[in-house]
């Protein structure tokens, strides 16, 4: 097999060829022995190497290197070859990607990565891909945008960390370790393949680097070369962005403590040492944030791309439109604006949104970013990312959509942000987009930052601007009883807060707060309603109406509560308090039911089993079948509890008489903090309502209800309705 190399490449030695003048035999010899050289061991191996490397057989090589490709790649696998070998026919495509026809090499190298499953064979071709592209002359840049497109579509391949907690466990915070935990086996492929990438594309960067004087020399021709060359970096970062980072924990490690080690260096003694844990996933994203930063310096490509997706129509059709009006220029003009669209188009809202959490959240290159863009700017060009990533289930990901809006809006005061705004369709979502979060991204930690998101977005607004995205909320919870009462304790925070003005806006007072509370105190299957199923809002109104009456009296009718008042007593006090009735009635009879039940119970009974996607649920105890019903008395008996004092105040207002009132409470109502005497009366003892925090002066010889009493009925003088003002 070595005589025959030898044979073959002797009968060709310097010689100037072409393809034509190859006889198809010795070429096919050729491959067949280096083949063989390869199956043989190191020795032949090497042999191949210092053939190959032979300037003498320069002339055949070229013409035989794209058929030679194949023949090589498959011995750069682990385990294929002994490691001697794999480092020959590494230094055979060295050679190839120097001596072979450039486009032609490219193109061979390419087609063996399209499918390619092994990793050490993948990176074992960039090495020469590398060179040969930067062998490239003339317009290279879309050769080079190919060769990233196919790379890229490798790593999509690399399946994302795993998941080690159920996916629906609220307390699972696994998901902040996806990049970091080195145990995982996908991890070490992400970061291995991109760590990869980086080092190949890093001399590209390196070339299309923005530098006036040697621009300058340049031709128009190689100009334009060179700003596609950077249009196509930057869709290969954004896609690195896409894909896998964004899925990844970029942020900074807290420092770690280990005890076992000591240090007794610089004058440090044994013990406690700290280290600071390196982040492989926050190191890729601050390479691609410096190549990025290499190749534009202001980011102003990048922000233009989240204004062309982002920003108001009428600003994007100015723009599109903002053309030399030349006749003669047309057609250049056309292409100039095919590539420029398709630049756009192949940009990713999901590696945008990553590019600004690294920039606006980690402050990677922060001191880049043109200081003129107001807050406003960057928050209008960024809500689309936002919507579009919080809609996504990976944890990562939304995290990153969270921080990144929590810091664009900390940036913003309150009424910064006009009604006016809410025309554009993205900011009038972005509500929706976080009670998405609330409702199904499991985490309890990220649902806690997407309300309080939600609070803080609503106040940047103006007061008609916040009534309106009240509204649309509202219009849009399609029957969710919890995101209702959520609704319904912004409205009230809203009208507590316009009633503090001095003078109180339109918006929350009059007619406009009574469209509102048309839409809020209203039964929807009037007395039988399942209060059980809309308790979550329920709750939330009877609380709002607590509060206008006591904060609002009848002389001033500030908010135009009293005004519809003989509707509210007709249509929903009245109703409920049948529904009530009813309900009790109903669990008051199933408890007695399930009680004799089991107390005349011989032997157990057959039940009705209940299945859930397939799966049988064990049956009901006894003791939590009682707690249950329990519980719904208890949740009647608040709901009857404001019910009474809301007509308590009513009356008041229309008797002028201190009423007598009476409360009906469980010991699941109180909480052990609300026994201590209050500051006004250190001898006596309040107790307050965690439903609907009413706090009340406790009798004399008053002692708590102990777990598991019967509810009783306790008479207590309840103070005037200003009481109350305290308490709220």
């Amino acid at each position: 097999m070595a005589a025959d190399l030898k044979t073959v490449l002797q009968k060709y030695n310097e010689k100037s060829l072409q393809d034509d003048d190859l006889d198809q035999e010795d070429k096919d010899v050729f491959l067949v022995s280096a083949q063989k050289c390869l199956e043989s061991g190191e020795a032949d191996s090497e042999l191949l190497l210092r053939e190959v490397s032979n300037k003498a057989n320069e002339g055949f090589i070229r013409e035989v290197g794209w058929d030679l490709l194949p023949v090589i790649a498959p011995f750069l696998a682990a385990g294929k070859a002994p490691r001697k070998v794999r480092q020959h026919c590494r230094g055979v495509l060295g050679v190839l990607a120097e001596v072979c026809k450039p486009k032609e090499f490219v193109l061979g190298i390419l087609e063996k990565l399209e499918g390619l499953e092994d990793d050490n064979v993948f990176k074992a071709l960039l090495p020469p891909l590398q060179r040969v592209l930067q062998r490239l002359t003339g317009k290279r840049a879309h050769c080079i945008g190919l060769t990233l497109t196919t790379l890229h579509s490798h790593l999509t391949e690399i399946p994302l960390p795993t998941k080690k907690q159920k996916p629906q466990d609220p307390e699972d915070e696994t998901w902040r370790q996806f990049g970091v935990d080195m145990k995982d086996k996908h991890v070490g492929r992400l970061l291995d393949t991109t760590e990869a990438l980086m080092e190949f594309v890093e001399p590209f960067v390196q070339m299309a680097k923005k530098d006036s004087t040697k621009e300058a020399a340049m031709t128009k021709e190689e100009l334009k070369d060179l700003e596609i060359l950077r249009k196509e970096l930057v869709k290969f970062l954004t896609r690195l962005f896409k894909y896998p980072l964004i899925y990844l924990n970029l942020e900074e490690l807290p420092v770690k403590k280990d005890k076992d080690k000591t240090q007794e260096a610089d004058g440090m003694e044994a013990g406690d040492v700290q280290e600071a844990q390196q982040n492989r996933c926050r190191l890729c994203a601050a390479t691609t944030m410096s190549y990025l930063q290499a190749i534009d310096p202001s980011f102003s490509r990048l922000l233009d791309l989240c204004d062309h997706y982002c920003g108001p129509p009428d600003m994007r059709v100015k723009r599109k439109t903002k053309t030399p009006d030349k006749q003669q220029q047309d057609g250049e003009d056309e292409e100039e604006k095919k590539e420029e669209e398709d630049g756009k188009e192949e940009a990713s809202l999901l590696g945008l949104s990553c590019f600004s959490y690294l920039l606006f959240v980690e402050n990677m290159c922060i001191d880049k970013m043109p200081a003129v863009l107001s807050h406003e700017f960057l928050g209008a060009i960024h809500i689309v990312l936002i919507c579009e990533v919080l809609k996504k289930p990976h944890r990562p990901v939304i995290h990153k959509g969270l921080e990144l809006t929590r810091t664009l809006l900390g940036n913003l005061e309150p009424f910064s942000l006009s009604y006016e705004i809410l025309e554009l369709q993205p900011f009038a979502v972005l509500p929706e987009s976080l009670i998405h979060v609330l409702l199904k991204c499991p985490p309890k930690s990220l649902r806690k930052i997407a309300h309080d998101l939600l609070t803080a977005y609503i106040d940047k607004f103006d007061w008609r601007g916040r009534y309106m995205l009240l509204r649309g909320m509202m219009e849009k919870t399609g029957g969710h009883a919890g995101v209702m009462g959520l609704i319904v304790g912004k409205v009230k925070d809203q009208v507590d807060a316009c009633l503090k003005e001095e003078s109180p806006s339109e918006w929350f007072t009059g007619n406009k707060l009574s469209e509102l509370l048309r839409k809020i105190l209203v039964l929807p299957d009037g007395a039988t309603t399942d209060l059980l199923d809309n308790r979550d809002w329920i709750m939330p109104a009877l609380n709002l109406l607590r509060y206008l009456v006591i904060r609002d009296k009848p002389d001033q009718n500030q908010t135009g509560v009293w005004t519809d008042w003989p509707d509210v007593e007709k249509g929903f006090l009245r109703q409920l308090r049948t529904g009530v009735n009813l309900s009790k009635s109903h669990f008051l009879e199933e408890l007695r039911k399930t009680k004799l039940k089991h107390k005349n119970a011989k032997k157990p009974e057959v039940q009705m089993s209940i299945e859930v996607s397939g799966d049988k649920m064990p049956d009901m105890p006894y003791e939590q079948q009682i707690m249950v019903l329990e519980s719904s008395m208890q949740m009647f008996s608040v709901i009857e509890s404001l019910l009474g004092r809301i007509t308590e105040v009513t009356e008041t207002y229309r008797t002028g008489e201190k009423p007598q009132g009476k409360i009906y409470k469980r010991e699941t109502d109180w909480k052990c903090a609300d026994l201590h005497a209050a500051e006004d009366d250190p001898n006596a003892v309040y107790m307050t309502c965690p439903c609907c925090g009413e706090k009340t002066k406790m009798p004399e010889g008053f002692t708590p209800p102990k777990p598991g009493e019967e509810l009783k009925q306790f008479d207590i003088e309840l103070g005037p309705p200003d009481d109350d003002f305290k308490y709220l």
